[in-house]
């Protein structure tokens, strides 16, 4: 049994030395890129389900209150049971009122549009817990409808124009870093621990390669990787 498995590993480290080093590392750091794209999924998913799960209940909220407001065809009483009318009032008025709730919930999780501070904050937080592993920040900035507002500090009427043109109904920020791939892992493991939700919804990871020599000597080729990273969050 042991004769096959020592062969195929014989093939596989055959195949593998023809290629160079530099390919070597480029293959390593791909494969790594897709790891990391695959656990941002992961990570993605349940941000991106609390904004649906807003969004959900935003519009089942609107949709029974038209239905309760709205003016309906007048109806005949004589045919309807009172006590079993009341009582299905009684229940759809106790699940408007859970769902108000919960949309409340579900809203105190995200950063109020009109706390410039909470915004601040939780920029402050998200490029804290960058650093914080094997992370360069590059740039952490608004997305802005219009162009023309990308260098404008934000503020109320910034935000809220955002989120209108935001298809999650949010804010968003885009973050660009350099990262390990364990840096990249530690702050999205980090996400979820921050004051407010920063859910990521787009993502760009693309692996770099420095082929220079890493000393000053010139006696090491190998190249030096990492992994260019872009992420939208909603907040």
């Amino acid at each position: 049994m042991k004769l096959p498995v020592r062969q195929w590993a014989a093939q596989v480290k055959a195949f593998w030395k023809r290629f160079s080093a530099s390919e070597q590392h480029q293959l390593v750091g791909a494969f790594c890129a897709v790891i990391a794209i695959f656990y941002g999924l992961l990570v993605w998913y349940p941000g991106n389900k609390a904004l649906g799960e807003l969004q959900y209940e935003e519009q089942k909220l609107k949709r029974r209150k038209e239905t309760l407001g709205a003016t309906g065809v007048p109806l005949r009483l004589e045919n309807i049971n009172i006590a079993a009318t009341q009582k299905d009032l009684d229940q759809v008025r106790a699940t408007l009122t859970r769902q108000e709730a919960e949309l409340s919930r579900l809203t105190a999780r995200f950063t109020p549009l009109d706390d410039l501070e909470s915004v601040q904050m939780l920029k402050s937080e998200l490029a804290r817990l960058a650093e914080s592993g094997d992370m360069e920040v590059i740039a952490l900035e608004h997305i802005y409808r219009r162009p023309d507002d990308r260098d404008r500090p934000p503020s109320q009427e910034l935000l809220k124009d955002s989120a209108q043109g935001s298809p999650y109904r949010r804010p968003l920020l885009r973050l660009k870093a350099r990262a390990s791939y364990r840096g990249l892992m530690q702050f999205l493991d980090g996400l979820g621990a921050l004051t407010y939700i920063a859910a990521p919804v787009w993502s760009d990871i693309q692996v770099g390669v420095d082929t220079r020599p890493r000393d000053i000597l010139g006696t090491s080729n190998a190249p030096k990787q990492w992994l260019e990273v872009e992420i939208r969050l909603a907040i």
